[in-house]
């Protein structure tokens, strides 16, 4: 872990001495331990929660979101402003893991149509998003683990991975193929706005124009750029973008189908004992 001489409101910049020393080492692999303890105990807690209760912490999440979002943005474009005397673009609320701010809102304040598409991205896409971030939080790069920039970054994914796994502990969504393929269009959706901007401005907002940060797809995404193939990138990011789906979706479900086939194997066999006790006091 970094232990230089640095301000926690540090900017990436004037932290002395790092060069995402903690990327990949012992603090991500804290953090993650520690996402999956509070994962499960939280889980635990809320797993019998009512469906108001449910909807009241979506609400809760999607303020808390969007303030969070405009305190780190404001936070850091205040540095970027002063070092480059520009905004940085990358900041926009332009990517996947930008859209819980959008799906909360939407599911916790609008009408049942659009709040069911937008809690079955929160089950899919938001923890496809959150789930990935975690494992390899870029934060780290630029940002040692007690850090603002590095807090900011696994606080929100946390959350993406915790709310969607709590609609579905609780059951406040019908868990199935038909969900996947409505958190799906609800993800197409957005990108449709997201894809045009970044052909127009070159940016590469959830991976569409450039496939970055992806191994293997940056350097094919790369290629396609150079033989004016480019066009294809997007389509590629979708099948990929599909495919994640399906995965979280499948695995999620043989657990959940695992789950109870394990509690009923337990009920038969406590009432097996029960009625083993009652032959043996009766007879």
């Amino acid at each position: 872990m970094f232990h230089g001489d640095y301000n926690f409101f540090d900017y990436k910049y004037n932290i002395v001495g790092y060069n995402g020393q903690d990327y990949g080492s012992f603090p991500q692999y804290l953090y993650l331990i520690i996402s999956v303890v509070l994962l499960v105990i939280l889980l635990f807690l809320l797993r019998k929660s009512s469906r108001e209760k449910i909807k009241k912490i979506i609400r809760i999440m999607g303020i808390f979101l969007i303030v969070f979002y405009i305190s780190k943005t404001t936070w850091e474009s205040i540095y970027d402003i002063n070092y480059s005397g520009s905004f940085n673009t990358g900041l926009l609320p332009l990517d996947t893991c930008s859209l819980p701010m959008i799906a909360y809102i939407l599911a916790g304040f609008t009408t049942k149509k659009t709040e069911d598409y937008s809690k079955s991205w929160m089950i899919t896409g938001g923890i496809v998003g959150g789930f990935a971030t975690m494992l390899f939080l870029n934060a780290f790069k630029y940002y040692p683990f007690l850090s603002f920039g590095a807090m900011y970054s696994m606080i929100w994914h946390f959350i993406m991975v915790f709310m969607g796994l709590l609609l579905i502990v609780t059951n406040y969504v019908d868990y199935n193929y038909k969900t996947l393929l409505k958190g799906f269009i609800f993800h197409i959706l957005f990108s449709l706005i997201v894809i045009p901007l970044d052909y127009i401005f070159n940016w590469d907002f959830m991976m569409y124009k450039n496939m970055g940060s992806i191994p293997i797809f940056e350097d094919i995404g790369t290629k396609l750029n150079n033989a004016s193939l480019g066009f294809l990138n997007p389509i590629i990011m979708m099948v990929l973008y599909f495919l994640a789906f399906n995965l979280i979706f499948f695995v999620i479900y043989g657990i959940k189908k695992l789950m109870i086939k394990l509690k009923k194997n337990h009920n038969n066999t406590n009432k097996k004992s029960w009625n083993l006790i009652f032959h043996l006091f009766i007879y």
